[in-house]
């Protein structure tokens, strides 16, 4: 009972004197300040009153942990060396309520687009403290006499005479200056802590906030590891690489994942529990923060190309990233190809198990092990993963749902082929923010459920949402031009528009020729579709011993463009007035020219912006020898034209299959010496920034070629 904390008292004075010379601070872990005028008005009104408003509990310490910098326009200062600093673990409303209305300073809340003015906090000159259950301070809209609340807090003998040439009367001076007196003598109670540990201050802002705010550990890890020496605040790094995640369409994994990820690689158990990752070392943590997120990095691209998930959403659980991640934090390289197979296994295997369904850390703990020989080269045993899809009529009966790891899976293979839309053959884009609800129109029934419900006999209408019935279109397609037409009725209508209907069709694994879709036969297409579909799971959970091969070229568009890739629909081919159009030229010669003088890169001519192949078909047919080779002498012609004989031999051009159609990728080399393009008689300089092409003038030339070239 000795440890027991004795209460203390502080002064109005005392609180904000503390606060503004930086010795009390609020974590950030504490939630917003949310607390409108009422609720502060209400607050103030009982401390003049003389009654209780409940205790401030401190802890005081010297560890720095991230704390709110700024209220209400104050910038709040640091803790003076030497100083243990007090942290606000109950109180936060109210004493960041007391500081704004002391300044009387203008906050914007962080769910409010208004600003809140707490000089509209007023002292309401006409009641009195006798009459108890009339408010003195309250505001500024219920009171006809009154003062601003903050000059009463602030009151001298100086605004005393100020007050007077404002026309106050004496009585009033006067009982504004014994309201100002009982603000100042106010006794505000306060508990302070003394333990050093940050695990005891947690454990107490967790037991006094039971009907608030729980501290989430990623929460109680960035108080933890926060080092203002070495300008690491860990909630603000993970804020700042989730912005990255917008860019990829992965913007909703769990910083969950990058603490598991640590404890994994930092833990001598090899572990991620709560309480190993509550353990580790904030120094480990910092040495190796910069390694994990590459780490997630490299396991996301791996994802969006060699798994071809496109968007996290249909992920079927982001500790999928956990393995990934740690293989290459192991191995610091890619995958060979059997490592890639076996990694495919484990991911389809996790996935169909609903593995990570419950006691996530313990099995993350024991599938590290398999990682361990998968880059040892050796196939793991999965002799404790119970698969729930074991035959295609387990398929059909997976009631479709966007919460189901299951369905999510499913929904990944769909991904894989890269869905094509039923009417214009182009790659069906996909985002997060459609793909949350099952009643999106992404989601598209292949056999409407309305039809269904009206055509289909007792035995078919309970599989109408069957996953095997779903496929993946645009939403403006599912809304507008499907409905609940029937599958030979709708597929009629696109076929008149789309000459490529069949091999849109197959990328959504299904025949345009076969009976149950011409003769509307849903029993039968169900069939045949689940069929198909557990052909594919059956090849990503029994891999080979044959080395998978890698289509580089494919992964490379699957990736987009960026600051070495480059998409260009056509070469001359104008899309949009169906003619020749020779700026499409010059612009593809800039961005060669860019390429070279920059870090190199590829340009694929025959893919659009969307990574849609469209081919070299339109640009040959307007050529006078209409084929491959006169399409590689017309691009030559044009290089020499605008960029010179003299850098032909820094670019390359190859003629992959892409999406089943010859796309042209021109490799381009960096260039030793500046080059430019040529165009009636005038010379542009081209480099790449921030994934594009951009032109500099002579004086921007020069700094860039600074020690470049």
């Amino acid at each position: 009972m000795n440890n027991q904390p004795k209460p203390d008292s502080k002064t109005y004075d005392d609180l904000i004197s503390d606060v503004k010379k930086g010795i009390i601070k609020v974590p950030k872990f504490q939630r917003d300040f949310v607390w409108d005028l009422k609720a502060t008005a209400k607050l103030l009104d009982s401390i003049l009153k003389g009654y209780p408003i409940g205790t401030f509990i401190l802890w005081e310490t010297d560890q720095r942990i991230n704390d709110i910098k700024n209220i209400g326009g104050f910038d709040l200062p640091e803790t003076p060396i030497g100083r243990n600093v007090q942290y606000v673990l109950d109180g936060q409303q109210r004493i960041t309520s007391l500081f704004a209305a002391y300044l009387g300073a203008q906050i914007r809340k962080p769910t409010e687009k208004k600003v809140t003015d707490y000089k509209d906090i007023v002292v309401n000159l006409e009641e009195n403290l006798e009459e108890k259950e009339k408010d003195i301070v309250t505001v500024k809209d219920e009171a006809e006499i009154f003062i601003p609340l903050h000059d009463v807090l602030n009151f001298d003998y100086q605004m005393g005479n100020e007050l007077e040439q404002r026309g106050f009367e004496k009585p009033q001076i006067n009982q504004i200056s014994a309201y100002s007196s009982a603000f100042k003598t106010y006794a505000f109670s306060t508990v302070t802590l003394r333990q050093n540990d940050i695990e005891s201050a947690i454990e107490v802002f967790t037991r006094i906030n039971t009907g608030g705010k729980v501290l989430t550990l990623f929460e109680i890890m960035s108080a933890k590891t926060y080092d203002e020496a070495a300008d690491f605040d860990m909630q603000a790094r993970w804020e700042k690489f989730q912005k990255r995640l917008n860019d990829s369409k992965y913007e909703n994994i769990s910083p969950s994942v990058l603490l598991q990820i640590l404890s994994l690689v930092i833990s001598e158990s090899k572990e991620c529990k709560r309480k190993t990752i509550l353990g580790l070392d904030k120094a480990d943590i910092i040495a190796r923060w910069d390694d994990v997120i590459s780490a997630i990095e490299k396991t996301i691209d791996h994802f969006r190309t060699v798994l071809r998930i496109p968007v996290s959403q249909i992920l079927p659980y982001d500790t999928l990233i956990v393995p990934f991640a740690y293989f290459f934090l192991k191995t610091g390289k890619s995958p060979s190809g059997q490592q890639r197979k076996y990694l495919e296994e484990l991911f389809w295997r996790s996935s169909l198990s609903l593995r990570y369904s419950s006691a996530t850390e313990s099995k993350l703990a024991a599938d590290i092990k398999k990682v361990d020989l998968i880059i040892a080269g050796q196939r793991p045993a999965y002799p404790e993963f119970k698969l729930f899809i074991n035959s295609a009529q387990d398929l059909r009966e997976t009631d479709f749902s966007t919460g189901n790891a299951i369905c999510k899976s499913i929904l990944c293979i769909l991904a894989y082929h890269e869905p094509k839309d039923f009417d214009t053959n182009g790659k069906v884009l996909l985002d997060n923010s459609y793909l949350k609800i099952a009643s999106s129109k992404n989601y598209h029934h292949f056999f409407p459920r309305a039809f269904v419900r009206k055509h289909g006999s007792d035995a078919e209408t309970p599989y109408a949402n069957s996953i095997v019935n779903i496929t993946l279109v645009s939403a403006e397609l599912n809304k507008k031009r499907i409905g609940a037409k029937a599958p030979s009725v709708y597929l009629a209508d696109f076929a008149d528009e789309n000459s490529e209907l069949k091999h849109a069709l197959s990328s959504h694994l299904i025949e345009l020729d076969d009976a149950s879709v011409v003769q509307d036969d849903f029993t039968a297409f169900l069939k045949r579709r689940s069929e198909v579909l557990y052909a594919e799971i059956l090849k990503r959970i029994e891999p080979s011993e044959a080395a998978a091969q890698i289509d580089p070229i494919h992964e490379m568009i699957l990736e987009g463009e960026g600051q070495l890739v480059e998409f260009k629909s056509t070469l001359r081919y104008d899309m949009r007035t169906g003619e020749v159009n020779k700026k499409l030229e010059h612009v593809v010669a800039k961005t060669v020219a860019a390429f070279m003088n920059s870090d190199g890169g590829s340009l694929f001519i025959g893919v659009d912006d969307h990574g849609n192949a469209i081919g070299l078909e339109l640009d040959c047919g307007t050529l006078s020898k209409k084929d491959r080779d006169g399409f590689q002498l017309h691009i030559a012609n044009i290089f020499d034209k605008f960029l010179g004989k003299d850098v032909m031999k820094l670019w390359k051009l190859n003629w992959p299959t892409y999406d089943d159609k010859q796309i042209c990728h021109v490799e381009v080399t960096r260039a030793n010496k500046p080059v430019y393009v040529i165009s009636e008689g005038k010379e542009e300089f081209f480099v790449r920034k921030e994934g594009s092409s951009q032109p500099l003038s002579r004086a921007e030339e020069h700094e860039w070629n600074k020690g470049r070239f």
